[in-house]
């Protein structure tokens, strides 16, 4: 029952909603005082829980001497649920593009030869990966000394966002994998413009380079990132990863 509750709520279904909704489908029919009766949902509340339902268009009502009586409807009728939330979710990505259409034309200073950022959370690493990528130019070169925290909390995010559009963009990588997560070397050899090598060295910070770009990307309570624009920290980077790439090997 908790499994269905939970579903339910999924697709946006308060607890009590739910509750009412389970109730009707096992007793086919009720009137609003016995469902807040069984179901323990005050008098003061059910008849609300009873119209946001209709609302839904899964149950209906009849009259039955003054008095309406609830019933479900045939449950294929949830699919109507997704489909609003999909147009819903349409209708948001569409007006949220226009709304970065708006803030993309209040121009950034793009003077500042070099610049530092710091990223936070989830949704800050993601991000910090997203303006990455987005620096790279077509045929360009990236480098990446990875660390197993990077597969163990990114590998289908990295897969996705990171080698779709470096492949797109047909960026070339060298990319050196710790051999405790091989496998994971293993899946990205087979795609494209791109070189793999295994180490021994147990990282507890990944960094790549691209550009003039570098990042650094750690896990500690929270996972959290560096992002530096500046030609110096790049190359010098790159001569790091130069150092690593020349004692891994190509096989594991």
């Amino acid at each position: 029952m908790e499994d269905i509750i939970e579903k339910l709520r999924n697709l946006d279904f308060t607890p009590s909603e739910a509750k009412v909704y389970l109730f009707l489908l096992q007793h086919k029919e009720a009137k609003a005082s016995l469902i807040s009766s069984k179901t323990n949902i005050p008098s003061s509340h059910i008849y609300n829980i009873l119209e946001k339902l209709l609302g839904k268009g899964i149950i209906s009502f009849k009259i039955v001497n003054n008095i309406k009586v609830y019933r479900p409807v045939d449950p294929e009728n949830l699919f109507s649920i997704i489909v609003d939330k999909e147009k819903q979710i349409e209708k948001e990505k569409k007006e949220l593009k226009e709304f970065i259409s708006t803030l993309k034309t209040f121009k950034l200073n793009d003077s500042k030869e070099n610049d530092f950022k710091y990223f936070e959370g989830i949704n800050g690493v993601k991000s910090m990966f997203n303006e990455f990528t987005d620096s790279w130019k077509s045929n360009s070169k990236v480098y990446i000394a990875s660390a197993p925290i990077a597969y163990e909390k990114w590998n289908a995010f990295l897969l996705e966002y990171f080698h779709n559009p470096r492949i797109k963009k047909k960026v070339k990588q060298q990319l050196i994998v710790p051999k405790s997560v091989k496998k994971h070397g293993k899946e990205r050899e087979k795609l494209k413009y791109i070189k793999i090598k295994y180490t021994e060295i147990e990282q507890e910070t990944e960094f790549g380079v691209a550009g003039g770009y570098v990042y650094f990307l750690s896990q500690g309570e929270k996972p959290y990132a560096l992002l530096i624009k500046d030609e110096n920290f790049a190359n010098t980077q790159i001569k790091i990863f130069n150092v690593l790439w020349k004692n891994a090997n190509t096989k594991t």
